[in-house]
């Protein structure tokens, strides 16, 4: 996949002490640890893990994002390769591969010499879950504590797409064994065609599997193996990559003849290849964030009001349950305020929230479409009268869904509706241009309130003003309190309040 085997390796610099989500100033320079969707934030974030410097600190930006919240297309390159560190040359790879579970594995290189090694998942969100669940868990093989970074982004080749949509894994079934396949047997005539991580065979079924160390060696295997004399009465086809989850046979299981990925996608955005099945265009990656311990008089305004980072697709609010769901555009805006939460936390009426993963989602493509053309859940109404309340907003805008917020501001003559999901905001907007009620009005799309960065928690310094003598006999007045025009603004724009001529999108609600 890689025209050098160190290609990853010297774009990475000092791995214990890089940063796995720094941002850097173009794509063709930014180190190994790169952030997953490089440069989402117009402004730029840099956290850092525990295990790569001590803590997070957390640097989130204090200017406001520009909009959209990316710089690119929500169907952008995503990284799938994962960076290991301290993986000694004694290190078998099976022994690392045993303890992947969260997903398909394209290819696994190791680089002894540099004591590293590359893994990377066939789905974006196959490698984010695996650097979740290590942030907090350490991986250790042999007393040997391995660290976890971002390799670098890279692309299947339309013809390796094309094999994995059509059930191409990295592991080789074998059915109709004889006695004669011993797992000598069948290594010495597989190895040929690639790395082998491990071969296995269950002899009272008569099957084994051959687990490559890359799918293009299984692929290989597959079409070359069944034409050689010895294996022309073996079934040879693909199995399940056991680092997708445990099954039968001792973690190795059968994925069964024909059987495909449908509608497959690992860029996570639109793929003109999908199975026509399909019912969404963007793949189901972790975009989702549980909140829990959530307040017993909390409201849905209130969590929109507190989550900052990114905007939102949609949030889902269960009272009862005193839990809720929020679902970001961007994945890597997940990964940040997820992090931002487990060392910063995150508050609601002095109530500290847990936070942890959802299931993984997707975006219809239709939504995606959408937000690609300035789609958000807050929809702004310019040019209202007075006779327009917020009441009879809320009633002729909540048959398309449920509303978190109504605002309405009277010198400006405008308001805000804020739905808890962006696909009823843009089936709202595109009827309510066509109600007669409605025409003389402008609709366009506002900005999302979430996606302001979170607010600085470095206390201001204050520095004392220096008190001079008093005069004898002079009789001490305060000088009056002079009001700050800048302070005025930002008042302003905390409550929604344009502070100057400003577009819809720049209009600032509750931050």
């Amino acid at each position: 996949m890689y025209s050098d085997v160190y290609a990853q390796y010297g774009m990475m610099s000092q791995y214990a002490q890089a940063n796995p989500f720094a941002q850097q100033a173009a794509p063709t320079g930014y180190a190994g640890y790169a952030q997953p969707m490089y440069n989402m934030y117009a402004g730029g974030q840099s956290m850092m893990a525990s295990q790569y410097g001590g803590g997070y600190p957390q640097q989130f930006t204090t200017a406001t994002p520009a909009y959209p919240p990316t710089t690119q297309p929500l169907g952008g390159e995503a990284i799938r390769t994962i960076y290991l560190g301290n993986v000694n040359s004694t290190m078998q790879p099976h022994e690392i591969l045993n303890c992947v579970r969260t997903g398909m594995v394209e290819t696994y290189r190791a680089c002894p010499e540099k004591s590293c090694a590359f893994l990377s998942f066939v789905d974006p969100s196959s490698a984010q879950a695996f650097f979740q669940e290590h942030l907090t868990k350490k991986l250790v093989i042999r007393d040997t504590e391995i660290k976890i970074g971002w390799g670098k982004p890279n692309t299947f080749s339309n013809m390796l797409r094309i094999q994995i949509q059509g059930g191409a894994t990295r592991c080789v079934y074998l059915g109709r064994l004889t006695e004669i396949h011993t797992e000598e047997f069948i290594t010495n005539a597989a190895k040929k065609y690639g790395s082998i991580e491990n071969v296995r065979v269950v002899q009272d079924k008569n099957i084994g599997f051959v687990h490559f160390l890359s799918i293009t060696a299984a692929v290989k295997c597959v079409n070359g193996l069944s034409k050689e004399p010895e294996w022309t009465m073996v079934k040879v086809n693909y199995g399940k990559d056991h680092c997708a989850g445990r099954n039968d046979y001792n973690s190795f299981g059968f994925q069964g003849f024909g059987q495909q990925m449908g509608g497959y996608d690992a860029y996570g955005g639109y793929n003109p290849m999908q199975n026509a099945n399909s019912m969404v265009a963007s793949a189901a990656v972790l975009r989702t964030l549980y909140i829990g311990n959530i307040h017993p008089e909390t409201k849905t305004e209130d969590i929109c009001n507190t989550i900052r980072g990114g905007n939102l697709v949609q949030v889902r609010f269960l009272p009862e349950k005193h839990i809720a769901f929020v679902t970001f555009m961007d994945a890597t805006t997940a990964l940040a305020v997820y992090n931002h939460a487990q060392t910063v936390g995150i508050m609601i009426r002095g109530r500290k929230l847990r936070v942890g993963w959802g299931k993984p989602s997707s975006i219809p493509p239709a939504i995606s479409q959408a937000i690609n053309q300035g789609a958000t859940r807050n929809i702004y109404i310019g040019g209202i009268p007075e006779t327009l309340t917020e009441e009879k907003l809320r009633a002729d805008f909540s048959s398309y869904g449920e509303i978190e917020l109504v605002n309405t501001f009277r010198e400006k003559k405008c308001a805000f509706v804020n739905f808890t999901s962006i696909q009823n905001a843009v089936t709202a907007i595109n009827d309510m241009r066509s109600n007669p009620e409605y025409a003389e009005f402008k609709l366009n799309y506002g900005k999302d309130r979430c996606g302001n960065p979170f607010k600085s928690t470095t206390p201001r310094k204050h520095h004392p003003t220096p008190q001079l003598p008093e005069a004898e006999g002079s009789d001490a007045k305060e000088d009056p309190v002079k009001e700050d025009p800048q302070e005025d603004a930002n008042s302003a724009a905390e409550v929604g309040l344009p502070a100057g001529n400003q577009s819809p999108l720049n209009i600032k609600q509750d931050d």
